[in-house]
């Protein structure tokens, strides 16, 4: 081989080999994103999850926790699948995906496949968690907050939300909102249904800008008797300030009050639950959703 030609294959060589570290260098990350079928009948195995893989370097591995090395399941029972997705260069993503059967409503999940205990008071149904989705509804991305910028408060106190985000577009109450399908933002008519059945009397519930109700907001923490569950997770001012994790819970309903909306306020020094007006709705709270009846 002459000097040239050294040169040439050489140069070849770098070139094949900056090219593939290249492509490995730029590598996009790996995202999980699915279609679930859930149960038709309670206790049938009719479900399916189909997932799509984006991201990575081909090819993908799949690892659920009912064992299976496939791609999309088939032929499920209610449940939790857990699933793991690994590339040639073992990157990895997971998610936890729901299927769900009729009389079945211990479990919900959102667009993103976040999960949620619910539980039943009175003749309403709540989630017992703060919402956590960074998605609407129809899968487009919306402002949220964790608490302080940090991630790490995400999966115990869920996000902060502005009003208008909450409502994802309407001023109707009891609108969907950012809720999963088949529930909505609660309003204030029936964030008084909840405290009265919790031993909140009528003249009290109507009360504004006030505490009200003794003993109704402990029951509401967690710890308490009605199974709400609340974990204080503090707010955003609309100077972008977060103060009050695990002294206050702020919590949207979807009524509004001129420029501003009603909320509801919890303390860890206050057994009563708070009815207020006050704050704009830039204001970033915390979201319960209830179930459409």
């Amino acid at each position: 081989m002459h000097f040239s030609e050294k040169i040439v294959f050489f140069c070849l060589i770098c070139l094949v080999f900056q090219g593939c570290k290249k492509q490995e260098d730029s590598t996009v990350p790996i995202e999980i994103s699915y279609e679930v079928r859930h149960v038709s009948s309670y206790g049938l195995h009719d479900g399916s999850i189909n997932l799509t893989v984006s991201g990575g370097i081909l090819p993908y591995v799949f690892a659920w926790s009912n064992g299976s090395d496939k791609e999309d399941l088939e032929n499920m029972g209610a449940g939790i699948y857990s699933v793991t997705v690994m590339d040639a260069v073992d990157s990895s993503a997971s998610a936890d995906i729901l299927i769900t059967q009729p009389g079945s409503d211990s479990l919900i999940s959102d667009i993103e496949g976040n999960i949620y205990h619910t539980i039943e008071i009175g003749d309403q149904t709540w989630m017992k968690e703060n919402l956590k989705v960074t998605k609407s509804p129809q899968g487009s991305p919306i402002s949220s907050y964790c608490y302080n910028d940090n991630p790490d408060y995400h999966s115990t106190y869920g996000r902060l939300y502005t009003w208008d985000v909450i409502m994802n577009g309407s001023v109707t109450e009891m609108a969907q909102g950012i809720c999963p399908d088949g529930w909505h933002i609660p309003s204030d008519g029936e964030w008084k249904e909840l405290e009265i059945f919790l031993g909140m009397t009528n003249e009290e519930a109507d009360m504004v800008n006030t505490w009200r109700g003794e003993g109704v907001g402990t029951s509401l923490i967690k710890g308490g008797n009605s199974g709400y569950e609340a974990i204080l997770a503090g707010r955003r001012s609309d100077n972008g300030y977060y103060s009050l994790l695990d002294k206050f819970e702020y919590i949207w309903t979807s009524t509004e009050y001129g420029d501003y909306a009603w909320r509801r306020c919890l303390s860890s020094t206050d057994s009563r639950v708070g009815r207020w007006n006050t704050f704009p709705k830039t204001y970033a709270f915390s979201v319960r959703c209830i179930k459409d009846q």
